[in-house]
């Protein structure tokens, strides 16, 4: 990916998300009663797609228009922070910051509240940022227009800059709102959903690939643009051109959320789509890679270059098993992960015959964060636990069959007596009896040089009955599923006998 100049024009958002738990119903209605414990900011909108540029490697700059207010203040320090110019943002005390609040009870989404809805764009504003962005427009390598309908994105303004831009031969993508393409004409990609495609289009065509190609093939030289790039949720990606149509399967592993997706697609091509268009298809493939990221994470999320590269050596089949001499391969990783914003989730075990209560067990912790470490005892380790018999797979095979599940990120091979930890006395005073005589096969020094957000543990414990909770931030606890584990089917299979 490369180090692009991209120039962001759209509707910005604050999008606020309030988590609190839920105890009760309400009794002045049949609703459920929260109560905030914590308070989330991300960016919505135009904001989130610079902020996914920015952090892809792009030198981003905003032009959005926005109130004078507390909202737009975090905005802008969020904008800070990534270093994105922030010189041509407006503000304007005749506006306030769009605003989305989500209510977060339990990890679900109670009710959302919008705080205005729309920016108005008056003609002496309008030609001001536009003086702006043509003003700047030999900086740049590419211009993005992220168009939510909420008033930044005129016609006449749009119109404006797709002109200046095709007169300094820069790459222009638009993501498109409502029934005006018109003023989209000349842009170099416009990338619409389904459901805003056929908004447009005034029908309802199925999102399949013949459809596609027969109904809409012809759009891109009606509108005058170099390509349509649809996006199609669970179904990938259609590229449309003048002589082409190629279609991209998803390659989303699991969708829990596709909020701001469409602006992680826009994002990714805004760092790799140069004017020449050679590389338009490597573009729309990167793209495709961050959209499957995206959607695997919960609200409005971040995508990084290194997620993406990450990525893309899982999909070209490179491993993402370790073994006992790969953890500093692994905390490079994972360091990668975090600067992303992600939540690790660990779990850890044997895994010698695979389940449904294992299965059950990796998707409830894929749940709970954006990516999930599956540690497993080396093949000494599981002897020396269960006995000269076990274990039934060696450990490579178990590590490959896991890393083969779509809710796990990587599995990682750990023997205590390879790598041993020494429990400080502080340490030793936290765990109970029952943990400290674990301790010795637990995976204390792989744990401690992760520091999961989340560690899940199958079965019937107390925290401190868990020795490798201790370098958790919290220990979520599973219930066994009855009848199920490797000893039962062991024991069942040689009955059979």
């Amino acid at each position: 990916m490369l180090n692009k100049r991209v120039l962001v024009i759209g509707d910005a958002m604050l999008d606020t998300y309030v988590h609190g738990e839920v105890t009760r119903i309400s009794p002045e209605a049949p609703i459920p009663v929260v109560c905030p414990q914590k308070k989330e900011y991300r960016m919505g909108g135009a904001a989130n797609v610079a902020c996914n540029a920015a952090v892809m490697g792009a030198n981003v700059s905003a032009v959005f228009l926005l109130g004078h207010d507390a909202e737009s203040e975090i905005i802008s320090d969020k904008l800070r922070t990534l270093e994105i110019d922030i010189s041509l943002l407006c503000r304007d005390a005749a506006q306030h910051t769009i605003q989305k609040i989500r209510i977060i009870g339990k990890g679900q989404q109670l009710l959302r509240i919008d705080l205005h809805d729309r920016y108005t764009l008056t003609s002496e504003t309008e030609k001001r940022i536009l003086e702006q962005i043509v003003g700047v427009l030999d900086e740049q390598d590419v211009v993005v227009i992220s168009d939510y309908g909420k008033g930044l994105c005129t016609a006449s303004l749009c119109r404006a800059v797709i002109q200046a831009c095709r007169q300094k031969e820069r790459t222009v993508i638009v993501d498109p709102k409502g029934n005006d393409w018109e003023k989209y004409r000349g842009a170099t990609v416009i990338t619409p959903n389904m459901n805003e495609i056929n908004q447009y289009y005034g029908t309802t065509v199925a999102n399949e690939d013949d459809s596609i190609e027969r109904e809409f093939h012809n759009l891109p030289n009606e509108l005058g643009i170099g390509y349509l790039l649809i996006t199609r949720s669970e179904c990938g990606m259609s590229l449309l051109g003048h002589d082409k149509v190629v279609h991209f399967p998803t390659l989303a592993q699991e969708v829990c959320d596709v909020s701001g997706a469409g602006d992680t697609v826009v994002a990714a091509l805004a760092a790799v789509l140069s004017e020449n268009r050679e590389n338009v298809l490597r573009a729309v493939q990167i793209s495709n890679m961050a959209a499957g990221i995206a959607v695997g994470k919960h609200g409005t999320a971040l995508v990084s270059r290194q997620e993406i590269e990450h990525y893309q050596a899982l999909c070209e089949g490179k491993r993402n098993v370790f073994a006992l001499q790969d953890y500093d391969e692994l905390m490079n990783v994972v360091q990668k992960w975090r600067g992303a914003g992600n939540r690790i989730v660990t779990a850890n075990g044997c895994f010698d015959i695979l389940h449904i209560g294992h299965i059950k067990l990796l998707e409830a912790a894929r749940t709970m964060g954006d990516r999930l470490i599956v540690a497993i005892n080396s093949d000494s380790s599981v002897r020396r636990l269960k006995g000269k018999d076990r274990p039934i797979n060696p450990e490579m095979a178990r590590a490959q069959l896991l890393s083969k599940l779509r809710m796990v990120d990587a599995v990682v091979i750990f023997d205590a007596d390879v790598t041993p930890y020494v429990l400080s006395e502080q340490e030793r005073e936290r765990l109970s009896p029952k943990a400290l005589a674990s301790a010795s096969e637990a995976p204390m020094a792989l744990m401690s040089m992760l520091r999961p957000d989340i560690h899940v543990k199958g079965g019937d414990y107390q925290a401190e009955d868990v020795p490798e909770a201790l370098f958790a931030h919290e220990l979520r606890l599973f219930p066994v599923i009855e009848g199920y584990s490797t000893t039962n089917t062991i024991s069942h299979l040689r009955e059979m006998q």
